[in-house]
């Protein structure tokens, strides 16, 4: 019995030594482990800093691209205003090509020369004749037909004067405008605009400024001649009318 118990019993330092090998393997798995987590989030982190610098290096090369597109349109849009404007075709050969300044004709587009065109009608005695006399010889061929048509008198042509009784018996008279009153403004317009009509377009043989050239039996100087006369018949019709109290002469 004694040798039996013997063989049997456990000694006291082999268990300490097998406990202290198992929680030795335990820490080693334990360190182990860890060490594999460690691993793992370590990776991770450098592919997501992998991960974020490859995103900037995009982001920082679209950003240069842009910039230097717009540069470049920059360049394109100095360079292209840089260039002098092409010249017209009507004006092409007027300009010289060596430093673009005009070679042929007067400064264009002077806008006060058409004015000063049209003040002829009021500078040059001749013109200030001429429209006058076109003027008289319009009114004069109108008054006579009308005092020849409707015994009318050059002064009842331009004014008009009512006479007409009230009932107590009080004569009264009213003067008012004749359509002739109208009809002179319409007249010397229409003649202005006609006589300067020439000399707008450049034409030197308007009459207005010198005589034009004679058209067959019709001499430039028989205008001159007629206007004359026709202001002053027109003037001499109206002093004849006071003489005959206001009756027409014809």
């Amino acid at each position: 019995r004694e040798g039996h118990d013997n063989s049997t019993r456990i000694s006291p330092t082999s268990t300490t030594d097998t406990i202290k090998t198992n929680m030795f393997a335990l820490s080693a798995s334990r360190i182990t482990g860890s060490a594999v987590k460690l691993s793992v989030k370590s990776r991770a982190v450098r592919a997501r800093r992998a991960a974020s610098i490859r995103v900037r290096a995009e982001g920082e090369a679209e950003k240069v691209a842009v910039a230097d597109e717009v540069k470049a349109a920059d360049a394109a849009w100095e360079e292209k205003a840089a260039e002098p404007a092409a010249a017209p075709v009507a004006f092409s050969a007027a300009i010289d090509p060596a430093d673009g300044s005009v070679a042929e004709a007067a400064p264009l587009g002077d806008d006060m020369s058409m004015l000063n065109d049209a003040m002829i009608a009021f500078k040059e005695p001749r013109a200030v004749e001429i429209i006058n006399g076109r003027v008289a010889m319009i009114g004069w061929m109108v008054a006579l037909y009308t005092e020849i048509e409707k015994n009318t008198s050059l002064f009842h042509q331009v004014i008009n004067t009512r006479t007409f009784t009230l009932a107590d018996g009080v004569v009264k008279s009213s003067t008012f405008p004749a359509p002739g009153m109208f009809l002179i403004p319409v007249t010397v317009l229409f003649v202005l605009a006609a006589s300067l009509a020439p000399v707008l377009r450049g034409n030197e043989e308007s009459g207005l400024e010198k005589a034009p050239k004679d058209f067959g039996p019709f001499k430039a100087e028989s205008e001159m001649t007629n206007g004359r006369g026709a202001m002053v018949g027109l003037v001499a019709l109206l002093l004849a009318e006071k003489f005959t109290n206001g009756a027409a002469l014809f």
